[in-house]
């Protein structure tokens, strides 16, 4: 496939779509796209929100502020229904046990626990003073269903996303360790219907999903032996409800395609 073939591709799938997209490829080093659809428009984040979460803990962790060890304590009425990994007990588990859950497993009540502890104006604070991000805001734990109702939501956008991952992956934000540490919970997350559904090699990829009725999303890094890229690609106002697997595969197709293209080049 050529690149005017990829690109003929993408639109063709995009415009066919039932619903809308925001898609951004890039080298996480340099500004200038390598494809962009919406890139900059404000989204729901759904999960993705736990990105920027996760840095925002690790950077009260640089600080001082927290501790990766600091026990912190699961109650059980905190403990949301979708949850697999805690059960109905009072537990304790440290922060890093969290932050790890919160990635790897995108579990929601280790996330609720987390944003306890940080607070909703640490997180915006962080995002847009230290990060530099212009769309993303969270305003409601997860499964809060009365704060969204009341019109309280969480948005991000695909620009964002490759902006945090780009400091990230560049070494501009928290300290080697920490980086380290963020990159290593990232790659090792278990969601793996979207952008790798349909990609057999075994490549490394940091990234987070995220997903609620009519939205599902995917970004992060590819980390090509040749060199890193950047893919986000976010579906909403779409046809699947939360858990069918039809947005998943049209993120899978987009993502196998410009995987393919770019894995050599």
């Amino acid at each position: 496939m050529t690149l005017s073939e990829l690109n003929a591709y993408l639109h063709r799938e995009i415009e066919a779509f039932p619903g809308q997209t925001s898609l951004l490829v890039s080298d996480p080093l340099s500004p200038e796209p390598l494809h962009a659809w919406q890139e900059t428009l404000r989204v729901p984040s759904a999960s993705t929100i736990k990105t920027p979460i996760l840095l925002t803990a690790l950077e009260q962790v640089r600080q001082g502020m927290l501790s990766l060890t600091d026990p912190m304590t699961v109650s059980p009425d905190c403990v949301l229904p979708d949850t697999e990994v805690f059960d109905r007990g009072e537990s304790v588990y440290s922060l890093g046990e969290l932050l790890y859950w919160m990635i790897v497993e995108s579990d929601n009540t280790a996330t609720n626990v987390i944003l306890d502890a940080l607070g909703f104006d640490a997180v915006n604070e962080y995002c847009a003073m230290i990060l530099g991000l212009e769309n993303t805001l969270c305003q409601r734990k997860m499964l809060d269903f009365a704060a969204a109702q009341a019109g309280l939501d969480n948005f991000t956008s695909a620009a964002d996303q490759r902006r945090l991952f780009s400091l990230l992956h560049g070494g501009q934000i928290l300290n080697p360790g920490l980086r380290k540490i963020a990159l290593s919970i990232l790659c090792r997350q278990r969601s793996m219907d979207c952008m790798l559904r349909y990609i057999p090699d075994a490549v490394e990829v940091a990234h987070k999903t995220g997903g609620l009725n009519g939205v599902a999303h995917d970004c992060g890094l590819f980390l090509l032996p040749r060199r890193p890229l950047f893919v986000g690609i976010f579906t909403w106002d779409g046809p699947s409800p939360d858990g069918d697997p039809g947005q998943k595969r049209y993120i899978g197709r987009l993502a196998k395609a410009v995987y393919d293209f770019y894995k050599e080049v």
